[in-house]
């Protein structure tokens, strides 16, 4: 009986120190907050200002969206021509296979619904089967393509503020409105 004396007893205690805890409000934080010292912010010093990003060739979700709607137009804004032949390349080449092979299955389709014979049905419908599917396969490089043309663009117009930028390029091409309301087309070689 003793013992159930002190263990009621330290239950209550445990009680009342519950509750006087929850009185308090309490507010943890999962993230810690890094503050750097305060003697590297107060003397950090700015030497070089240039903005980079007014070095960009063009807005990097603008070159993203160009090689979306139009295959290598992205490409083009970052001055990346290689790359835009061959993406708009293989993009051309890839739904121009897609349409041949949606054209055959289409026409392998209309023969296995005029064929009388099983043995003409199950052949046909093979090769309609053979075709839809290679077709499938065109869309998806298609897409895959497509995506990667996109995110290319993207990048590549990020990277084209950086000061590396440029200083490996032998020839360089550049158009665009000049100051009097014309075009300006500039080709330069390095040597």
């Amino acid at each position: 009986m003793r013992w159930i004396a002190i263990l009621t007893a330290l239950m209550g205690l445990a009680a009342a120190v519950v509750a006087a805890d929850s009185s308090k409000v309490s507010v943890k934080v999962d993230t810690t907050l890094f503050v750097p010292p305060a003697n590297d912010l107060d003397s950090a010093v700015v030497i070089d200002t240039t903005n980079f990003e007014r070095h960009l060739y063009q807005n990097p979700t603008a070159g993203l969206f160009k090689s979306m709607l139009v295959p290598g137009l992205g490409q083009v804004g970052n001055h990346r021509y290689v790359k835009a032949v061959l993406f708009a390349g293989l993009e051309v080449y890839f739904v121009s296979r897609a349409i041949h092979f949606n054209s055959q299955a289409r026409d392998f389709r209309v023969r296995y619904d005029a064929a009388t014979t099983v043995a003409d049905r199950d052949y046909f419908y093979a090769l309609y089967k053979n075709r839809r599917d290679t077709r499938n396969t065109y869309y998806w490089f298609t897409g895959m393509t497509i995506f990667v043309s996109m995110f290319d663009a993207f990048v590549d117009a990020h990277l084209s503020g950086s000061p590396m930028a440029g200083r490996n390029e032998r020839v360089g091409f550049n158009a665009g409105p000049d100051g009097r309301g014309g075009t300006a087309v500039q080709l330069a070689v390095r040597f």
